[in-house]
């Protein structure tokens, strides 16, 4: 008996046309999620940025709570020499910063009993720097901003927040309808532009008289910096690239331009690295050469907007930055806020509070 064959159907391949068409529509589906993953990792990463800083600004609060203060912006003082010339200045500073101070209630206590007080934290009892200025912690970085190694910061652990020292670095910012600018920030009088964080000056929840609720005092300053922007400017430079034209924020360590901080001729504080007389704010090798970037204290100043140029805050969120209030609530500010009010909610007692909203 002869069996039956069934015929089999022949399987039909995709053609070229349809095989391309099917990569297009892929391409497409693609080209459509990703802006929102890409939305949805920062957003992730802008609310892991918020925490830090809440957590910073609950630590200041702790701290005024224990010591009735504010920590100033970084300890200064030590034995008197004197710079050539005739200038009297303090040769062995001690230079913790203020977040060397607040790392007890940052869960870091273990990380502040490594460091001695009674010695510079560049150079302590064994002649070297302290082993804690080495070490990063993650609640001082924010993950939207370029990390770093070590071996890209002069071996300096390296902060993403910064206290305001308010208009400039100098030791107190009345300014006057004199200076041919003042119309700009919009006050008929005289006024403090001083900040949280003014140089040498340790502040108390009293000293901030246009309210706590008004005032910045903590803020992002992105890992490398911005260049170009104007002074009295908001959102007009470019971040800087992650070269060793970067300048970064030392965690631990109260730097300056050669070391020193930073009204001239009003008592500076100079000193050098026991490498052996390398300046703080020129990389070895000096001008643009290597080293790992400029080093700066974790301060920031008004006289620039956010995004402006490094000597301000700044961040690579995009169209603005996280601050931390002096109530201790953090907010998001957009990078072309006007600079006026910028310069103001940075100033603690200039008169002119500015509520939530901007």
């Amino acid at each position: 008996m002869a069996s039956l064959r069934i015929p089999l159907r022949r399987r039909r391949a995709f053609t070229l046309v349809e095989l391309l068409v099917v990569i297009a529509i892929i391409g497409i589906l693609v080209a459509l999620l990703l802006p929102a993953v890409q939305a949805a990792r920062e957003a992730a990463r802008r609310m892991s940025c918020t925490n830090n800083l809440k957590q910073i600004a609950l630590a200041l609060h702790n701290y005024h709570d224990t010591q009735r203060k504010f920590p100033p912006s970084g300890i200064l003082h030590g034995d008197r020499g004197t710079l050539s010339g005739g200038r009297t200045i303090y040769t062995t500073p001690y230079h913790h910063t203020w977040l060397v101070m607040i790392l007890p209630y940052l869960e870091q206590t273990a990380l502040h009993d490594q460091i001695n007080m009674t010695y510079p934290i560049w150079i302590g009892p064994t002649g070297q720097p302290q082993p804690a200025i080495h070490k990063n912690i993650a609640v001082l970085h924010c993950p939207s901003a370029a990390q770093l190694e070590l071996s890209d910061s002069r071996t300096i652990a390296y902060t993403n927040y910064s206290g305001s020292e308010g208009y400039h670095w100098w030791r107190n910012a009345n300014l006057g309808p004199w200076l041919s600018w003042f119309n700009q920030i919009h006050i008929p009088r005289a006024a403090e532009f001083s900040g949280v964080f003014t140089i040498t000056r340790t502040r108390k929840f009293s000293d901030i008289q246009d309210g706590t609720s008004n005032v910045i005092a903590i803020a992002e300053t992105n890992t490398t910096g911005y260049k170009w922007g104007r002074i009295r400017t908001s959102g007009s430079g470019a971040v800087r690239n992650n070269t060793n034209e970067r300048v970064f924020r030392a965690a631990f360590v109260f730097t300056g331009r050669y070391g020193e901080c930073c009204e001239p001729g009003k008592g500076k504080y100079e000193f050098t690295d026991p490498a052996g007389g390398k300046t703080w704010w020129f990389p070895a090798g000096g001008g643009g050469g290597g080293g790992g970037g400029y080093v700066f204290s974790p301060t920031y100043l008004s006289a620039w907007g956010p995004n402006a140029n490094w000597p301000g805050a700044g961040s690579t969120h995009p169209g603005g930055l996280n601050v931390g209030r002096a109530d201790g609530s953090v907010q998001f500010v957009a990078e072309n806020i006007q600079w006026h009010v910028w310069a103001k909610l940075n100033a603690i007692a200039d008169g002119n509070p500015i509520p939530g909203g901007y």
